[in-house]
């Protein structure tokens, strides 16, 4: 029962996860695709405005993962609660501040392009193509923001196809536009540039449509807005802003170290790195932005087991997933290497080489470094988050780049990552013990789980529904349960029944809809002198809310099933979260007897 228990939010994972890794890789495909286009149809120095021109990349990148980590955990937490209402509320917010930074980067790229040349460290003959590109670039900032908040909501939404769509439509289209604007029409990085911004459209407007068509659950409402989330959604992912500030000053530090021992090709194999590193760290960014979204979510729920199925998932299957990411890394290596540095025999592919061999090995770990963070994240924990951002985004590596680079050269600083990583990695057993001023004694205290959080395992039931003849024996021991949980014959009795009824109409009308195989994940709970019941399925989304109301008057019989749930139970709530369906059900004793009455006219 266990293993099946994990079906259904393994399948959820492993579905969002190609979106997330698109939605990470797509930068570094253009930069590349770029990189490759200028340095053969412009010229050596236009690659290198290309370059220059990254920080302004991750600004951008600072900017939306901000907005985007912030409204994912507090969205999380309010799906969770089932507060339809405040999630569209913090999703209007996000689009109204994600629009409104937007034009503001916008304005100030074309109002103060030389400024912004000189601050990225143009010289005089690179400045000029900068202004160009810079102003190039402005045209698409607002939908290239716009579009990577859209698209993880687009995954709430179950809408996955689209948002594959719209990272193949933008990558098609800036690689045909560089190849009309650059080769052939020979715009040089005006044309680059121009062609990025133009596939930044392409992809909002494959995305916005969604919203216009009427089939939305999460919709934008300016009176809905909720202003006062601004300073929490900007605090929940500070860390993530933190973090590309220090990567910022560290890579000043770094490249002065490679400088002094390594020379300009150490400099240029650490610049290649820069260029295809978010296609390297995709994967696992894509793992820890889905574990801080369905960690927030279970967290709203206080469902311990699911937010340790979903840590077990990342961890097992996840893990070896990220060796076969490494090996094909490894096997690419040379190939990429190449592509930067056609001449195989020369220093500075061997140097390329051999970082992108050591930074290919530290996958795995960069992993479960990025599991930490979020997982840290969307517990609440700020204040560490906040410090293990700046421990790993500089310290970590400029440290032992300072002691390693006067022995061992450039190797010291490639050395330097792994090295960083795994210190890392140890804050958080370290922050373990602060946390519960001990060591911790139990699984439930390394997961950061308060006593008060959630219920006692040993009050919680978990079973698995694949087919209906399951319906029958998951109920039986529901009721068991509930009495040897010391609630009541009658609560006991009813609870199993509101369940057999409800798991029943979703294998008989939810499973039969389709061809592919379908299962509802059950959790029964009993606390506070009452039993919760909480139905998840993967079927279409279906409301019996709006059931019980369509047949509250009908008098044929038909339905009586769900209007009789409806008389027994204290609280019924649906929501679709994430793709799945959830009921959650409560039933108190000492409501059971004025509300029998209401069943049996039923």
């Amino acid at each position: 029962m266990k293993k099946k228990r994990d079906n259904l939010l393994e399948k959820l994972f492993f579905t969002m996860l190609p979106v997330q890794i698109l939605i990470f890789a797509m930068g570094s495909v253009n930069s590349i695709v770029d990189g490759v286009i200028a340095g053969r149809y412009i010229d050596a120095s236009a690659v290198g405005v290309v370059g220059l021109y990254y920080s302004m990349v991750n600004v951008l990148s600072a900017v939306g993962s901000v907005l985007l980590g912030g409204t994912a955990v507090l969205c999380g937490r309010y799906m969770g609660r089932g507060e339809q209402e405040k999630t569209e509320g913090l999703f209007s917010l996000n689009i109204t501040l994600t629009l409104a930074i937007g034009m503001l980067l916008t304005a100030i790229s074309f109002a103060f392009p030389d400024q912004l040349a000189v601050l990225f460290g143009a010289n005089a003959a690179l400045k000029e193509d900068l202004v160009t590109y810079i102003r190039g670039y402005a045209i698409g900032i607002i939908p290239m923001l716009l579009s990577q908040q859209l698209a993880a909501f687009l995954q709430l939404e179950r809408q996955s196809k689209r948002g594959y769509a719209g990272v193949t439509g933008m990558i098609i289209s800036n690689v045909v536009l560089d190849i009309i604007l650059v080769a052939v029409r020979g715009m040089g990085i005006w044309g680059l540039a121009l062609a990025t911004s133009l596939s930044n459209i392409t992809y909002f407007l494959i995305l916005v449509p969604y919203y216009y068509m009427g089939k939305s659950q999460i919709n934008y409402h300016i009176r809905k807005i909720l202003w006062q989330d601004t300073m929490p959604l900007i605090n929940i992912d500070s860390p993530g802003a933190l973090l590309v500030f220090c990567l910022a000053i560290r890579g000043m530090v770094i490249n002065r170290v490679l400088l002094a021992y390594a020379g300009n090709d150490g400099l240029s194999a650490m610049s290649a790195l820069s260029m295809v590193n978010g296609f390297f760290i995709a994967y696992c960014l894509g793992n820890g932005a889905i574990i801080r979204m369905l960690v927030s979510v279970f967290v709203g729920e206080e469902d311990r087991e699911s937010i340790r199925q979903v840590v077990r998932i990342v961890m097992t299957k996840g893990i070896i997933l990220s060796c076969i990411v490494t090996a094909v890394i490894l096997a690419l290596s040379s190939t990429l290497s190449g592509v930067f540095f056609p001449d195989r025999s020369s220093n500075v592919y061997s140097l390329t080489l051999q970082l992108f061999v050591v930074y290919g090995l530290c996958i795995p770990l960069i992993l479960i470094c990025q599991v930490f963070t979020n997982y840290l994240q969307a517990m609440g924990h700020s204040a560490f988050v906040n410090f293990q951002s700046i421990f790993d985004g500089f310290f970590s590596m400029v440290i032992p780049s300072l002691l390693l680079a006067p022995r061992i050269g450039a190797m010291g600083v490639w050395l330097a990552n792994p090295i960083g990583i795994v210190l890392t990695i140890l804050t958080v057993p370290v922050y373990c013990v602060i946390f519960w001023k001990r060591m911790p004694r139990t699984v439930d205290e390394c997961f950061f789980f308060r006593p008060e959080f959630g219920a006692d395992p040993e009050d919680t039931l978990s079973s698995t529904v694949l087919e209906l003849q399951d319906v029958t024996l998951v109920s039986e021991r529901v009721q068991q349960f509930c009495k040897a949980h010391g609630m009541g014959k009658r609560a006991s009795y009813y609870s199993a029944l509101c369940l057999e009824e409800m798991a029943g109409n979703v294998v008989a009308h939810g499973f039969a809809h389709d061809s592919k195989k379908h299962s509802i994940n059950i959790r029964a709970v009993i606390k506070d002198g009452k039993t919760m019941l909480r139905l998840r399925d993967d079927c279409i989304p279906f409301d019996p809310s709006e059931m019980a109301q369509l047949v509250s008057e009908d008098t044929s019989g038909k339905n009586i099933g769900i209007r009789m749930v409806y008389g027994i139970a204290d609280e019924i709530t649906y929501q679709n979260l994430l793709g799945l369906n959830v009921l959650t059900m409560h039933i108190k004793e000492h409501e059971l007897a004025e509300k029998k009455n209401t069943a049996q006219a039923g």
